[in-house]
């Protein structure tokens, strides 16, 4: 095959443009993490035969059919790498698909507190020197002559099967940012046409479960859902700000148990287990078998979702489903307020006419991003300058500043926990518990410069949560079976079971060895927390 020196000089500015869109983020593969030597040496390989086989695609074009076909592959490179790039120099890790799939989820209040949180003049400068390095090597592109596909042909077709190959095959187009955003996206987009397609199907979903709980009393389960709540920034846990005033002064009322982990960092995959079956071992549980609402919809309950954060978008998918299979839905996201808002509504259920059991999931923002839009004035509680405290080798102001944001959200949180409470407790009458967890934890520079909760590389504050029970002394009469251990390990992807000894449910599916509540629970061999072993693997990083 002899190919003139004369045409490779003349296309060297289209083949700097192919191998700069495509090795952009592998030049800084020494910030990730989560990425080993030997998938670091596949990237760039990767990169390398794909920048080949788009080089060679260029040898047939010349004028507006090449600068066509470079203005496409530019274009659609702009937004996956510098996506990719971001993450990497905000987390210090390489993006994967799971990550692309969270930022699918993500809506765009979310998504717009995300941007003004990290956005940075770093971040910044990046893109624009990209976009600007990306244009110049464009503009300079300019070939008259190409090869022909006659003479070629077998090449061409090489070319095309190499670029084809890395798109479809998972190993490979992970390498490539650019190929891997928007098949992710149709993927997601598959998915989610799936998912509404199973919302009717789920209506199928029967199950026949029978509630033990005694008819003469009516029962009131509420059961909070926090966001981005971690238990080592909780004094209720042993942390030395007093974050938890309220709940510390309940605490003999309380029973807070302090092994619990959730099964994910990102709510997307945590809601998809504790809002069903599913769990890693099982997770076409999730469409195959009903889910927790279902379940308590069947058993003869009155179910009520009241949500301070989105979930009713074309893009729910796992917990928006679910959740729209109450009975009774409260959608308080659109105005935009902090997590009090959903106390009246609480109120509002205790009290209506109502006399059949209940089960009222809460949902609340939490402490999401950004920490200090989570609490109203007055809750600046926090404060490290006065306080001389939050001293480390690498905290510098800002990292402790975050930090005084994020106490402060988790002290207006129990203040908002406290007052469900309380309302709870103001119904005379009824037998009543309170369950509250959260999805996933946080991590807010507690033992290195690292912020937020990352689905690889994670450290346990981003999985150690909250579980808290309270129990009305009503309650305690009517189901003194309930065992509790506080010392017990646990991961909340099996809560669907341990709220089924709650409430003393019967079906087929119950697995007492895998309710926390049960006398015959059993300790799980492993704890997953994504793909890493929580015993085995997350608890041992901040000992090195």
């Amino acid at each position: 095959m002899n190919i003139s020196r004369k045409l490779l000089l003349e296309k060297k500015w289209a083949f700097i443009l192919i191998f700069f869109i495509l090795l952009f983020n592998p030049c800084f593969f020494f910030w990730a993490e989560n990425v080993n030597i030997k998938d670091k040496c596949m990237t760039w390989v990767t990169c390398l035969v794909v920048g080949l086989a788009l080089s060679c695609i260029d040898l047939f074009l010349k004028k507006r059919g090449e600068k066509l076909y470079l203005s496409i592959l530019f274009i659609l490179s702009i937004v996956p790498n510098i996506i990719v790039w971001s993450y990497l120099f905000i987390s210090r890790l390489y993006m994967k698909r799971d990550m692309y799939w969270v930022i699918f989820t993500s809506h765009t209040g979310e998504s717009t507190e995300f941007l003004r949180e990290f956005i940075s003049w770093e971040l910044l400068v990046a893109g624009f020197s990209y976009l600007l390095l990306g244009l110049f090597f464009l503009l300079k592109a300019r070939s008259v002559n190409s090869i022909s596909p006659k003479k070629y042909g077998a090449l061409l077709i090489l070319s095309i099967a190499i670029v084809l190959t890395s798109m479809f095959l998972q190993y490979l187009s992970q390498a490539i940012p650019t190929f891997e955003l928007y098949k992710s996206r149709i993927l997601f987009w598959k998915e989610n046409l799936v998912f509404q397609q199973e919302k009717e199907l789920r209506k199928n979903l029967k199950m026949e479960v029978q509630c033990l709980l005694p008819d003469s009393t009516q029962h009131v389960v509420v059961v909070l859902l926090g966001e981005s709540t971690t238990a080592c920034h909780m004094s209720l846990y042993g942390y030395p700000r007093e974050t938890t005033p309220f709940m510390d002064s309940l605490k003999d009322e309380l029973d807070v148990y302090t092994d619990v982990i959730t099964p994910d960092t990102h709510t997307f995959g945590v809601m998809q287990k504790v809002l069903t079956f599913a769990d890693n071992e099982h997770p076409e549980y999730f469409r195959q078998k009903p889910s927790i609402v279902e379940m308590f919809n069947s058993a003869g309950f009155e179910t009520y979702w009241i949500s301070n954060k989105a979930f009713l978008t074309k893009w729910g998918g796992s917990y928006g489903i679910i959740a729209e299979e109450s009975k009774h839905i409260y959608d308080l996201s659109s105005a935009k307020k902090t997590d009090e808002v959903v106390v009246p509504y609480l109120e509002k259920i205790l009290n209506d006419s109502i006399r059949s059991n209940k089960i009222i999931f809460i949902h609340v923002m939490g402490n999401h991003h950004e920490y200090n839009c989570r609490y109203p004035n007055g809750f600046e509680y926090f404060d490290y300058k006065k306080r001389g405290d939050l001293e480390a080798d690498f905290r510098n102001d800002h990292m402790k500043k975050t930090i005084d944001e994020y106490d402060n959200s988790i002290r207006y949180g129990d203040f908002v926990y406290h007052s469900i409470l309380q309302k709870i407790k103001e119904k005379k009458g009824i037998s009543s518990y309170f369950l509250f967890f959260s999805d996933h934890g946080e991590e807010v520079y507690d033992t290195r410069d690292a912020r937020g909760h990352f689905m690889d590389n994670v450290y346990p504050c981003q999985c150690k949560i909250p579980f808290v029970l309270w129990r009305s002394e009503q309650y305690k009469k009517e189901v003194p079976e309930v065992a509790i251990d506080t010392t017990r390990p646990y991961s909340i992807e099996h809560v669907i079971f341990s709220l089924s000894t709650l409430c003393r449910l019967q079906y087929t599916d119950y697995d007492p060895e895998k309710s926390i509540f049960s006398p015959e629970y059993k300790v799980p061999e492993k704890r997953m927390v994504g793909k890493e072993d929580y015993d085995n693997e997350i608890v041992y990083k901040i000992k090195k």
